[in-house]
């Protein structure tokens, strides 16, 4: 071996393995049981009741609509800005004031975990004192798209683990107390992980709260229609508010 080799092999002697996904770890565990009734919650996707994945039709019609498709390397600011205008329609409604007046702006990024990370860079960049108050629990990737971007995290309170639902008067106490002028990440609808989501009244409420403070709401938005069975339904109770 040559003494270039030699140096080389320190480069990765503090480099060890990365910590197991828990939601990888749930789907080997129920991968693993034997059980004929058993359910895998550990992934967000579709399937059928064989526990098979299920593309939507409207993948298929999309794969057909691109198939022959020539692509540049980049995409155009043409595309891009469709995408962005198609995506506001779809969160707030087409019909609405906010995409009738144009008062949004928008950018394209790759996957909800590209979004995530683009805003908590942003937030890095432009507010390197403020932090992200997290609800507890939440998506743990979170956790670690902040932390990599090295903003500061904080948690407030979200489930209750007795009543199986929104802890709200916990919530509220942590909106209140937080510092005025913070960033809070909030889920629109679906909760990941739990599914529990506030109530239109609720939603009114921390609306509220969130102007008298000032604070900044981040929302990640991954699951519409998962808990309500609609796509439109589980975000358009909440879209005038903030």
């Amino acid at each position: 071996m040559s003494a270039s080799a030699n140096r080389a092999v320190g480069w990765w002697d503090h480099v060890g393995p990365a910590p197991k996904d828990p939601i990888t770890s749930i789907s080997e565990a129920f991968l693993a049981d034997t059980s004929p009734y058993k359910i895998n919650l550990g992934v967000g996707a579709y399937r059928d009741d064989e526990g098979k994945p299920v593309v939507l039709q409207c993948v298929r019609n999309a794969e057909a609509k691109i198939a022959g498709s020539e692509f540049l390397e980049s995409l155009s600011t043409a595309v891009s800005l469709n995408l962005v205008e198609e995506s506001v329609k779809l969160v707030y409604g087409k019909d609405t004031d906010v995409v009738r007046d144009r008062r949004f702006a928008g950018v394209q990024a790759l996957s909800g975990t590209g979004a995530c990370r683009l805003f908590a860079e942003f937030q890095r960049r432009f507010h390197p004192e403020s932090q992200i108050y997290l609800p507890s629990p939440t998506w743990s990737n979170h956790h670690n798209i902040w932390s990599d971007a090295q903003v500061s995290q904080n948690t407030f309170r979200y489930y209750h683990p007795d009543s199986k639902g929104l802890h709200f008067s916990a919530l509220m106490d942590d909106v209140k107390n937080a510092p005025d002028c913070s960033f809070f990440l909030l889920h629109p609808c679906a909760h990941n992980p739990t599914g529990v989501d506030p109530t239109e009244e609720q939603w009114r409420e921390i609306s509220y709260q969130f102007k008298l403070k000032n604070h900044f709401p981040f929302f990640d938005m991954a699951y519409q229609g998962f808990a309500s069975g609609g796509s439109r339904q589980g975000c358009q109770g909440n879209q005038d508010f903030f």
